[in-house]
């Protein structure tokens, strides 16, 4: 990641709250007439860069614009002495406004800069000695990052010296000024550039990148002077291998204290000024190289060094020993020749050693080349200044790239020194414009008007010319300049082109080629755009309403009193193109004749933009609005429109308003009479389908605060416990509620509490209270609030004489028997004994167990209870003829005897005889007894009582006594079942 927080932003806050005092009167001294005036062209340029490639940059070039100067990197130079006051006249040739800033220079800053076209002057006092970065204001932030900056020295009176101190003198000195490349900054739309994403790829020193940098030449002993600038937007640590530092001032304050490094990091914006001392033992040809201590040493991707690295080279000699500089080179220049160019220069050794010039050589675009040799131009090399000139052939200018072409230009005096070099720029132009930053809009496009595109032409990179000519065509190409014309914003190598293109093209892609000819009749290639052309609006799907049913008053939920629409919208591919979506709306009851596109109620994007071609969609329609619709189905209709302006077709959801609640009918409650049930099942069946219902009983405790009931479609049930409830009539009351949110009205029921039903045969000829007719110890009765014969002895063959002792119940006609008698006579039977279990099955009798044939003979060993569960007998008998108790429990299950339950162990005395049982399983089940019996937890329970023991607990069933039964010792219970 580059770090690329700088100092240039630091300067634009300072000068931000120094604009503040512009109202201020400025010295007088800024008003005296300037002892010296620069003028400055603010203008495009082409940088060339390693391994053939080249930019535009925006910078600066000396003079008034006239004449389309090219831009250099850095900018020129500007040398002025302590004392003096100083005017630039700032003009500016590019597209945008600009403006100067000089940090450390006492002069008002400048917010409104000159516009394009125009000049700004601008004037200070250089009064204090330094190296300042000159720079572009305030105003855009990219133009520095694109090149506009360059030196300014003050140089002090005493010659010889950076600053007033002695300890300041040098014998040589440079200007090395930092800076970046960002090509995509560079060949972009700096404008539109976002410099949070500037990653720069070539790291330069005085515009260039190794090995194109310039040497700095110097000799053995002498002190030198480096003058570093950073115009960049990153830090830089300079080194200097080999060789100390002594850095003696920063941002053109001279240090008290100055300090020696062998590296030292310069921020962004910030100058600083130091001395190296060269060794006087340093053996000539010596090389120190100077570089970026970051070790960011390569152009790009290419192989080998690169980047901010050039060398101290020593030429020769020290000082006192002769001539030990090479000349100097100057005045470097290009002419045509006819075909050819004639490159011309100065090579001057006169400051130099004074020894005369024996050669001359240039380079084309670098200096790792083969050196191409100049002749003199008066025919030889006899004097210590020389014009030297070379021609370079039309065969090798066809063989160059458009655009700048750098020569280094060098000189050799006859003591063997060469000189620095001087550059020219040489310009080819064999290329047509470039066209870029093409732009459409609207785009896509329903194709119903007219679409205007923009764009860009430039000569910068192709040549330099001045642009006068553009044209577009759609969807093929033809001959240059047949196409239709498109308009220039203004004139110069770099112009905004303008068109629009006419309605009426077909649905589909459409390529837009827009290119552009310069003043030297050349048309450039072509940039191309799609215009997408949609004339299909986009579908709807998945249409809903919640919540729906609706009475009005049904909100989708407690913080939105609404019903919400949700739909799903999506422009498809359609001949190539599909556009995004930008409005959804919805209509209630639509009708395509009165409701016009555009004025439906609105929906809002669910991820919270229309921002691409399949959005979901919402809308809350409020719940006063719901309320004022009649009651029945609504149409709720929803469509879409997309970016290029086309309506869908409107797909529909049903809105059914209700205002009706729900009628209940059939209520009932089941089972009725209870007949000693733990629970009713109250139950209904609803009009229509029912989302919530309730009931109870007594006062209406309002709607929606009864005990809730299950509702599954139209039905509703609710188990209700009325185990607190004392015999008697009940009324319950229910109600239910419809999905659109309306109760409907009370529903009731009733049903009756009512004693626990029991079957029974008495120990003697006496009816229980209630029953009429003949009484007869066989005969069985029943008990459900009242007392009834349900089973008459004689009618179905059983002697008068016979005594019922055991009893099971399986419906009225199916039934188990035992008799007390040691025979009873049984049609179609015979007799039967006291230890036998008979079966009658609808009229006909069968033996269901032989207690004879099994072992049970002795009178101890008659059956006195019974129950049949799941085909296993399960029985108590009359006596104790077992180590038992005549209260013990027994089984048979077909094939063996065994003891189920033990009623001593089990709390009940010894004296406790069973004759009557009803079995649930070994620990559940029902007795009674043939005399009083003391039970624990229920105390005395009488001969006419049935009690029941649930595993280990005791608790009375059925309370004869208070039932009547107590009033004859004939009516004790001597068998019992429940129906």
């Amino acid at each position: 990641m580059n770090t690329i927080m700088t100092k240039h932003k630091f300067w634009i806050g300072v000068l931000a709250l120094l604009a503040a005092v512009l109202c201020l009167p400025y010295q007088a001294a800024h008003a005296q007439a300037p002892d010296v005036t620069f003028d400055l062209c603010a203008t495009t340029g082409t940088l060339a860069l390693p391994g053939g490639v080249t930019v535009p940059i925006w910078g600066y070039a000396l003079g008034d614009c006239s004449g389309s100067p090219s831009a250099s990197l850095p900018g020129p130079t500007l040398t002025v002495n302590a004392g003096e006051t100083v005017q630039i006249n700032l003009h500016n040739n590019l597209g945008e406004s600009t403006t100067l800033n000089i940090p450390g220079v006492s002069m008002l800053p400048d917010v409104a800069g000159a516009d394009p076209g125009f000049t700004k002057s601008f004037t200070f006092e250089a009064s204090e000695p330094g190296t300042y970065l000159y720079e572009a204001g305030l105003l855009s932030q990219h133009q520095v990052a694109m090149g506009m900056f360059g030196a300014l020295v003050v140089n002090p009176s005493p010659p010889g010296q950076a600053y007033n101190d002695a300890s300041t003198a040098f014998d040589d000195e440079a200007i090395l000024i930092l800076s970046e490349i960002d090509p995509n900054l560079n060949n972009g739309t700096p404008s539109a550039f976002d410099l949070r994403t500037y990653s720069p790829k070539y790291f330069l020193i005085n515009g260039l990148a190794y090995p194109d940098t310039t040497e700095i030449s110097t000799v053995a002993g002498n002190k030198v002077l480096l003058r570093y600038l950073n115009a960049g937007l990153g830090h830089h640590s300079v080194a200097l291998t080999g060789l100390q530092q002594r850095v003696i001032a920063v941002d053109g304050s001279p240090l008290t204290h100055p300090y020696t490094v062998v590296a030292e990091t310069i921020a962004p914006g910030q100058g600083i000024d130091v001395i190296t001392a060269i060794p006087a033992s340093a053996p000539d040809g010596s090389h120190f190289a100077l570089y970026d201590g970051s070790l960011m040493l390569n152009n790009r991707t290419a192989a080998g060094f690169g980047g901010m690295m050039t060398f101290l080279t020593l030429a020769g000699g020290g000082p006192g020993s002769g001539d030990t500089e090479g000349p100097v080179a100057g005045g470097t220049a290009v002419t045509p020749s006819g075909s050819d160019v004639l490159l011309t220069a100065t090579i001057d050794d006169t400051a130099k050693g004074g020894s005369n010039v024996q050669a001359a050589e240039y380079y084309l675009d670098s200096t790792s080349g083969t050196p191409i040799a100049m002749t003199a131009s008066d025919g030889s090399f006899d004097s210590p200044t020389e014009n030297v000139e070379a021609t370079i052939s039309a065969a090798t200018l066809s063989g160059l790239s458009t655009g700048n072409h750098t020569i280094y230009v060098r000189g050799q005096d006859v003591e063997g020194n060469w000189g620095s070099f001087n550059l020219g720029v040489l310009h080819i132009d064999n290329q047509g414009p470039a066209t870029s930053a093409l732009t459409l809009s609207p785009n896509p496009s329903g194709g119903n008007v007219g679409v205007v595109m923009n764009g860009t032409a430039s000569e910068a990179a192709t040549g330099g010319s001045t642009i006068i000519a553009a044209e577009y065509f759609v969807d093929a190409t033809g001959a240059d300049g047949s196409g239709t014309t498109v308009t220039r914003g203004g004139s110069g190598t770099t112009v905004s082109l303008n068109a629009t293109i006419p309605a009426g093209l077909p649905e589909g892609v459409h390529t837009i080629y827009v290119h552009a000819q310069d003043g030297n009749g050349l048309w450039g290639g072509f940039a191309t755009i799609d215009l997408l052309v949609d004339q299909t609006g986009p579908a709807t799907s998945g249409v809903t309403a919640n919540p729906n049913p609706n009475n009005g008053s049904l909100p989708y939920s407690l913080s939105q009193p609404s019903v919400r629409v949700n739909a799903s919208i999506s422009d498809a591919l359609n001949a190539g193109v599909q556009s995004n979506i930008s409005m959804v709306e919805g209509f209630i009851d639509y009708n395509s004749a009165d409701d016009a596109d555009g004025t439906g109620f609105p929906f809002t994007p669910a991820d919270g933009l229309y921002n691409e071609p399949d959005e979901n969609a919402y809308a809350f329609v409020p719940l006063t609005t719901i309320a004022t619709l009649s009651e029945g189905v609504h149409t709720i209709a929803v469509h879409g429109k997309d970016a290029s302006g086309n309506w869908g077709p409107v797909t529909t959801t049903d809105l059914i308003i209700d205002k009706t609640g729900p009628t209940l009918s059939g209520a009932s409650a089941a089972p009725n009479p209870t007949e000693g049930a733990a629970s009713v099942t109250l139950s209904a069946t609803a009009s229509e389908t029912v989302v919530q219902a309730e009931w109870y009983m007594g006062t209406d405790p309002g709607v929606g605060n009864g005990t809730a009931m299950s509702a599954a479609g139209t039905n509703v049930t609710a188990v209700i416990d009325i185990t607190a409830l004392d015999p008697g009539s009940y009324t319950l009351y229910l109600r239910a509620k419809d999905a659109a949110g309306n109760w409907g009205a009370v529903s009731s029921a009733t049903f009756v509490v009512s004693a626990p039903a029991i079957d029974f045969s008495t120990v003697g000829n006496t009816n229980p209270p209630g029953v009429g007719g003949g009484a007869d110890d066989s005969d069985i009765y029943r008990w459900n609030g009242a007392y009834s014969r349900v089973i008459d002895a004689t009618t179905i063959g059983v002697p008068g004489s016979a005594s019922v002792d055991g009893f099971h119940r399986v419906d009225d006609t199916h039934f188990y028997l035992s008799f007390s008698g040691s025979n009873t006579f049984l049609p179609g039977l015979g007799n039967v004994q006291d230890e036998d279990v008979v079966f009658y099955n609808a009229g006909t009798w069968s033996v269901f167990f032989n207690g004879t044939a099994l072992g049970l003979t002795g009178s101890n060993e008659d059956i006195d209870a019974f129950s049949v569960v799941d085909g296993v007998l399960y029985f108590s008998m009359l006596g104790n003829t077992f180590p038992a108790d005549d209260a013990d429990i027994y089984s048979w299950n077909g094939s063996t005897f065994a003891q189920v339950w033990d009623a001593t162990a089990n709390g009940l005395p010894g004296s406790a005889n069973v004759d009557g049982l009803k079995l649930v399983d070994a620990t559940h089940f029902y007795l009674s007894f043939t005399g009083t019996v003391f039970v624990p937890g229920v105390g005395n329970v009488q001969d006419e009582d049935i009690v029941y023991y649930d595993n280990g607990t005791w608790s009375l069933y059925f309370d004869g006594t208070a039932n009547g039964l107590g009033t004859s010792s004939n009516l004790d219970i001597d068998a019992f079942d429940f129906p």
